[in-house]
């Protein structure tokens, strides 16, 4: 936290736990003002969006825990979480990352895209020029995810040249797409050895705006079916979705009783 500043979404914004996972229940507005103190202020910060397979997940892995718990903003997404909480306030990743970047074109602020599949960062990039002129953008693919560097043991050495050239670069917003836990943990452990403004772990964003994914229309996302979307468009997907929608009630329930 800024001493001796109260940012403005601080005073506007509800905080809780679910299963031992900081969330914040807040506005996208105010997640954005939040970020615009904190780049004016030269404190880096890491926006993480807990859903109900990170939640899963945390509970048997500390290190994702620690990073979960580390974030600045633990913005709740995933419909799931209003059985954990019918007043908290849902906001999609995909969403405030677009709000984001759109923030970063009216600021003139520099963004580094990381990580993603099918060279979907550098697509991604493509796209998000062509709609905000004024956007600074860099990319890579990332070590995280290169399976021959991991298998040869040169993984640090990419990670330590990734790590430089988003230095050299210094942009006010770095967008982590390794995949979950995989991506936060990386922000946690990386994160003060960084030249940035902030990070923010964003999954699958950048598959959607690269175009390499179909967006779910809006009445499904409303009305909190974008899960059955991603069924249907990825089916590959179903042991997560299973999690997320019939495993983690159970054991949000379960933790209830047994706390």
């Amino acid at each position: 936290m800024i001493k001796g500043k109260k940012f403005q979404a601080q005073s506007a914004r509800k905080t809780g736990q679910i299963m031992g996972i900081n969330v914040i229940s807040t506005s996208s507005g105010q997640v954005l003002a939040g970020v615009e103190d904190f780049i004016s202020y030269n404190h880096r910060f890491f926006i993480a969006t807990p859903n109900p397979e990170l939640i899963l997940l945390s509970q048997k892995n500390a290190e994702l825990r620690k990073a979960m718990n580390s974030a600045d903003f633990p913005v709740p997404d995933g419909v799931g979480l209003k059985i954990a909480n019918f007043s908290l306030s849902i906001i999609k990743g995909r969403s405030l990352a677009l709000s984001l970047l759109k923030l970063a074109n009216k600021k003139g602020w520099k963004v580094f895209l990381l990580g993603g599949l099918d060279n979907e960062a550098a697509e991604a990039a493509k796209q998000l020029k062509i709609e905000n002129s004024k956007l600074k953008i860099e990319t890579d693919a990332g070590p995280i995810l290169n399976i021959r560097a991991e298998a040869s043991g040169n993984n640090k050495e990419l990670e330590n040249r990734v790590i430089e050239k988003i230095n050299n670069f210094a942009p006010q917003l770095l967008f982590v797409a390794f995949g979950n836990p995989k991506q936060e943990i990386w922000i946690y452990k990386n994160l003060s050895k960084l030249k940035i403004g902030g990070a923010m772990a964003v999954g699958g964003t950048l598959r959607y705006i690269a175009g390499l994914a179909a967006v779910p229309p809006k009445w499904m996302s409303e009305t909190g079916l974008e899960w059955l979307w991603r069924l249907l468009t990825e089916p590959k997907r179903i042991g997560r979705i299973f999690n997320a929608v019939v495993v983690f009630p159970f054991r949000l329930f379960w933790y209830r009783v047994s706390n």
